[in-house]
């Protein structure tokens, strides 16, 4: 049975990480009345045109801990009015170490927020800084205790590596503090300079030197060595879970079933058709005090390309793959039959497995999963 996610991003930020592409702006009342307002009426659009159940919800951004948590009570409020959901729905909402205090984390735990979304990057204060964050270690340790006495018992953490003059005993030190913090899921991402950002001017000025891709790929490597020695299953590209803590939104992102995204830069994926908002905020609010939907994008997915991305997206996931009684329930097609060459190939090269139930990468195709995946677009 498919499911359904609901995404609502939240534009705003205290200040703006060097290497981030994401839509967002410095926070301040004008711009968070602007957002809400629409933010609302979006709710309302979308609820008309697809209201109904939906399994897991997420508070991405940005930062939405800069939101006041009566104005996150006022966006449920106003998706309930339109969208059910069940008690036990995980609804997570991204943080920033430094960001709260014990008071508005016991106040999300009650609004029925069920998980944290933690985004440590790194423990070193001097890669921190680089970064162009603002929070400490000592930050992160005081919102870990925070999280607990405030009842939330799953919450991700994330770490990056890659960053420029890390070392890979920096990288294993931060995922070893995490894993001491008990966190039972954890997230870990090469960091990657997107062009327009203070940090590919840096680079492109030689102010900034990157560590060499044969350090890169020993931090990748390292580092999910340590966390599945730690007990955390290795179950998607960049993330690792204990039992049962996996990101069930995230999954219906990679299962490729239907979505609705909220607030500017958002997509949805709903009816084979993908559609993306605006990423101006004045723009997005001008469009929904009109009236209408905020789209930049919209895109019809056929058949052959609905199918490659599922492809594409269920094999990120190393333990599940990609289940080929679900691909022929929504396609009518076996997937090994769809792509029979292309898979015949890898399972002769050790790159696939292929049994009657899934198919998956090897353990010895992970390090070159990128190319491997791109056989499937053609």
């Amino acid at each position: 049975m498919s499911r359904r996610g609901l995404y609502i991003h939240v534009p705003l930020c205290r200040g703006k990480c060097l290497y981030c592409d994401f839509y967002s702006l410095a926070i301040d009342d004008t711009r968070v009345a602007q957002y809400m307002e629409a933010l609302l009426k979006e709710i309302g659009i979308k609820g008309a045109m697809w209201g109904g159940p939906i399994d897991t919800i997420y508070f991405g951004g940005g930062t939405p801990s800069c939101l006041s948590v009566d104005k996150v009570a006022a966006i449920l409020k106003e998706c309930g009015r339109f969208f059910t959901w069940e008690r036990a729905c995980e609804v997570t909402f991204e943080l920033n170490p430094g960001t709260t205090d014990g008071r508005y984390l016991k106040e999300l735990h009650a609004l029925g927020v069920t998980r944290v979304s933690v985004g440590l990057q790194t423990k070193e204060p001097h890669h921190l800084a680089r970064l162009g964050r603002s929070h400490t270690g000592d930050d992160f340790f005081r919102l870990m205790e925070n999280l607990r006495v405030a009842g939330f018992c799953n919450y991700s953490v994330d770490a990056m590596y890659g960053l420029p003059r890390q070392t890979l005993y920096e990288h294993l030190d931060t995922l070893r503090t995490i894993v001491a913090a008990g966190a039972p899921h954890v997230s870990v991402y090469a960091l990657q300079v997107e062009p327009f950002t203070p940090l590919a001017d840096l680079v492109a000025q030689g102010e900034v030197a990157l560590p060499t891709d044969d350090l890169v790929a020993d931090m990748m490597l390292a580092g999910g060595e340590y966390l599945e020695a730690q007990g955390f299953l290795h179950y998607e590209f960049s993330n690792f879970a204990r039992a049962n803590c996996q990101s069930q939104h995230n999954i219906i992102y990679w299962h490729n079933e239907e979505y609705i995204g909220l607030g500017p830069s958002a997509a949805s994926y709903i009816g084979g058709r993908r559609s993306v908002n605006v990423p101006d905020i004045t723009q997005y609010a001008l469009s929904l005090n009109a009236g209408r939907l905020p789209v930049q994008t919209c895109e019809l997915l056929t058949g052959e390309k609905a199918m490659s991305e599922t492809i594409i997206l269920g094999l990120r996931l190393l333990d599940e793959g990609v289940n080929r009684g679900r691909f022929s329930r929504r396609f009518g097609r076996d997937c090994v039959e769809v792509y029979s060459s292309v898979m015949a190939k890898l399972v002769g090269q050790g790159l696939l497995e292929v049994t009657e139930e899934a198919v998956r990468l090897t353990a010895r195709a992970f390090p070159l999963a990128n190319q491997i995946l791109i056989k499937f677009l053609s």
